[in-house]
């Protein structure tokens, strides 16, 4: 059963007091020894204190790997604890940077080209037809490859988000995804490629994709909150989530109670906001962590550089695509570095990583719908502080 809370107006304000009582008592801010100054902490209290969010945590780290934390509200909504960077988040398509780095080891070790066709490997792939404008389905004549897909410019959508594969007729559709809406490297388009990208690695490696990411980059990075599955001993760690409407909050049920078989490397994980941190701080680096090299220096800097054609761009402010996170193009930017990475999860989580200033940043909530403004814009408010604070010192 699905439970609602914060149902009407006098019981927010009810549960709000108690929550902003709460974080003003226990809200986490801790750093490890050496870190810089802390930034000042006000501004995110007072947010959070006329918002009605039930909880976020945010933090911020160096090349160092120093990190600050900011958390408010409980790990369960409605509870007594006080969330923390070990709590564990559906982190949704932030998933995709993951699973990126786990394709590009295999093209470090030659067993897989970013500009080969991927016709023999993966035909369950390549034979799925274009649905055209016109509603009919055609054959592509553009091979897809790896680089296609972590760049989404496969032409593979997500259903959700494309009136057109919503409206499309399913009911004798065999393939195993819906149909592409162009020709490999002709648009660039957010859907399921990632997804593949999975797939490529279970079929070259011979291991399922929890296995090779617990081998391979989590399991290394000590990640050790992050798995398509968590273990019966971490469950308890996992964050309450669930949607917003008009009538408040409306939550899901929080601990998974089937174990899945089918690993998505574009939305699949659980993770905590200080693994995510630790992934990102191995980026700031270079691939370099403690005891070994997760990517070479020059892959790291090839992922972290534009590969659209000159004609795309994922948005109106110019932004362009790596072959992990979206790439700062936009001279409006408030905040990050030009060329600095960024993505985010579908319910409401955040990430940037910015070489140019060396600091990676974290922010998580668990709820739809994505896009939720006063999430959001807590999230920008804590990019301010922090880059505030690092232009000071």
């Amino acid at each position: 059963m699905l439970k609602r809370i914060f149902s009407n107006h006098s019981v927010i304000k009810r549960l709000l007091f108690v929550l902003i009582i709460f974080s003003i008592a226990t809200a986490c801010k801790t750093k490890k020894p050496g870190s810089a100054v802390a930034i000042n902490p006000v501004p995110l209290t007072t947010y959070f204190q006329n918002s009605e969010l039930p909880a976020a945590i945010m933090g911020y780290a160096g090349k160092d790997g120093n990190m600050e934390w900011f958390a408010y509200g409980p790990s369960v909504w409605g509870g007594k604890d006080s969330i923390s960077e070990n709590n564990i988040f559906r982190i949704f398509s932030m998933t995709k940077a993951i699973a990126s780095v786990g394709a590009l080891q295999l093209v470090e070790q030659e067993l897989i080209g970013l500009d080969d066709p991927l016709n023999e490997l993966m035909p369950e792939m390549t034979t799925i037809p274009i649905l055209t404008e016109k509603g009919e389905l055609m054959e592509a004549s553009n091979p897809i490859t790896l680089r296609h897909l972590l760049t989404h410019t496969s032409g593979f959508g997500y259903e959700f988000m494309d009136p057109r594969l919503q409206s499309f007729e399913k009911s004798d559709w065999s393939y195993e995804d819906m149909p592409r809406l162009f020709n490999s490297g002709e648009n660039w388009l957010y859907g399921t490629s990632l997804d593949w990208v999975g797939k490529i690695i279970e079929k070259i490696s011979g291991e399922d994709l929890e296995t090779y990411l617990r081998k391979n980059v989590t399991g290394p990075l000590k990640m050790n909150s992050t798995w398509f599955n968590v273990p019966e001993n971490l469950q308890e760690n996992i964050v309450s989530w669930g949607s917003r409407d008009s009538l408040g909050f409306q939550e899901y049920p929080r601990i998974p109670t089937k174990k899945i078989t089918t690993f998505s490397a574009g939305g699949g994980l659980f993770g905590s906001p200080k693994d995510y941190l630790n992934f990102l701080v191995c980026m700031l680096n270079n691939g370099n962590y403690e005891g070994g090299q997760i990517l070479k220096p020059e892959t790291v800097a090839l992922m972290s550089s534009n590969h659209l054609p000159s004609n795309l761009t994922i948005n109106s402010g110019g932004d362009t695509h790596g072959l992990a996170w979206a790439i700062e193009n936009s001279e409006d930017e408030e905040f990050r570095s030009i060329g600095s990475g960024y993505w985010s999860g579908l319910a409401n989580s955040n990430y940037s990583l910015d070489k140019g200033k060396n600091i990676a940043l974290v922010y998580f909530t668990n709820f739809f719908p994505y896009g939720d403004k006063e999430t959001q814009n807590f999230y920008r408010l804590f990019e301010q502080e922090v880059y505030m604070k690092m232009s000071k010192n």
